[in-house]
């Protein structure tokens, strides 16, 4: 192991520089890590607020989200529901590429989104205050774009999604095989912006697609588009939900996000399966990466019309790594699971 010599730990003193490592902008890893915890007190009473604190660290910026969300109820046997909706706050610190021990405040989230009956979202109220650090002025932003969370009646392009879902589930059950659960969630983003996080290079990624999630398999599919810096990044695949093996309590989410290769293209990708067990160790281009989450205080709810047995409480961790994707997509889907936490945490 090579030991610094006293001459040069006193030069890194008087310039301020640091031993850890130093990243370009454009040499960042692609990895974000989250760290956080849910508490999901409406399962048992419609009327208390469900909380999600979640924080996204990688190798320039951590930022810390907290989410108080409302569920949506019924009211007056159903002649009044009363829609779904989230307070956004949270804040961020830039880490200085040259030295980084040095982290500056940069970013601060404030408001929300309500979901409507129709599942139509405005994220455009979710704000966020840019500090100005060094050279850089203080700026103000915002997401855009309407969503579709949960829709009661899904538009035909959800629609569209389902079916193709179902669809393979059928076929995956075999000849003279049906389905016992078609509950399928969907959430479209037509045209989704997720600002800059604090970076002045970071522009922000604009995001185009569908999400849906099958009860029958616990498993999200996508079929996702973003585009980040004027590059274009087509993301299909899936996210199941499993029991981590040998742990009790303990539930993940296993994504892969591919881009488009020979193997897998078209609407194929969103279920592809390796093809040999060569493709189980190898490293697809896209996003993949494990959220773990470890639960406890379980209630039985009902979900769609059917009784679940769900954590009120859960721990969260976990690392997404891009892979011919850089770090600014990485962090702004990581972004969009974190903001619509109740989604893929929540129930």
């Amino acid at each position: 192991m090579k030991v610094s010599t006293p001459i040069a730990v006193l030069a890194m003193a008087m310039f301020g520089l640091s031993t850890g490592p130093v990243y370009a902008a454009d040499e960042a890893p692609a990895a974000v890590s989250f760290a956080g915890e849910a508490n999901m007190p409406s399962l048992k009473d419609a009327k208390q607020l469900d909380k999600f604190k979640l924080t996204l660290s990688d190798a320039q910026i951590v930022t810390s989200f907290n989410l108080e969300c409302k569920a949506g109820r019924n009211a007056l046997g159903g002649l009044i529901k009363a829609n779904e909706e989230c307070a956004v706050t949270g804040s961020g610190t830039i880490i200085n590429p040259r030295n980084p021990a040095e982290k500056f405040p940069r970013t601060q989230y404030t408001g929300g989104f309500v979901v409507q009956p129709d599942g139509a979202t405005d994220m455009s109220k979710v704000l966020v205050n840019y500090l100005p650090v060094g050279k850089v002025q203080a700026s103000a932003g915002s997401l855009t774009g309407v969503i579709k969370l949960k829709p009661e009646n899904p538009s035909p392009t959800a629609g569209t999604l389902k079916d193709a879902v179902l669809k393979h589930l059928k076929t995956q059950a075999g000849a003279g095989g049906s389905l016992v659960d078609t509950r399928v969630d969907t959430v479209e983003m037509p045209d989704l912006f997720i600002p800059s996080a604090g970076f002045a290079s970071d522009k922000g990624c604009n995001w185009r697609g569908s999400m849906a999630f099958a009860y029958q398999s616990e498993s999200w599919f996508m079929d996702l588009t973003a585009t980040c810096a004027g590059k274009t990044y087509a993301l299909k695949g899936n996210m199941p939900w499993i029991d981590t093996p040998g742990a009790k309590d303990r539930t993940q989410y296993n994504l892969l996000l591919t881009l488009p290769s020979a193997e897998a293209s078209g609407d194929d990708a969103m279920f592809a399966d390796p093809t040999g067990d060569g493709d189980m160790f190898s490293t697809a281009d896209g996003i993949t990466g494990t959220l773990v989450m470890d639960e406890s205080q379980y209630v039985e709810t009902v979900v769609d019309g059917k009784t679940e047995r769900l954590p009120s409480h859960t721990k969260i961790s976990g690392t997404l790594t891009g892979k011919g994707v850089p770090l600014d997509a990485v962090r702004s889907f990581s972004h969009i699971i974190t903001i619509l936490a109740r989604t893929f945490f929540g129930a």
